[in-house]
């Protein structure tokens, strides 16, 4: 079971980086645990599993709603079916409401801030 932190609405989740290294990251709660949550990959990290580098940036889809703003959504495994499949429906909550979004071609793929990788 994903730990929850507390109050925040997040819970902790594992973030698998473009050379299979595992790490923790903070993810909502809302979509790791909601009726999407397969379509973004990842899944509740193993106690041992180290927190993200800073330096780490996580590769992200961009998804799109009618007459709302873009949605830059982390993929947490290079095989998660919104990096994989454009096209991809997510339910994300906005302005109160939830909203149906729909992921694009558009990706950013994983970055080192500053150049240097830390392993585990």
């Amino acid at each position: 079971m994903a730990t929850t932190m507390a109050g925040n609405n997040r819970l902790v989740w594992k973030y698998t980086d473009d050379n299979g290294a595992d790490w923790a990251i903070s993810a909502k709660t809302v979509y790791m645990l909601g009726a999407d949550a397969a379509k973004y990959g990842g899944g509740a990290p193993e106690p041992a599993v180290p927190a993200i580098p800073q330096q780490i940036r996580p590769r992200r889809v961009k998804c799109v709603a009618s007459g709302k703003p873009d949605a830059w959504v982390i993929a947490y495994e290079t095989d998660a079916t919104i990096w994989t499949t454009p096209g991809t429906e997510l339910l994300l909550f906005r302005g109160g409401i939830d909203v149906t979004y729909t992921s694009t071609k558009g990706k950013r793929g994983e970055r080192n801030r500053d150049g240097i990788r830390e392993t585990a």
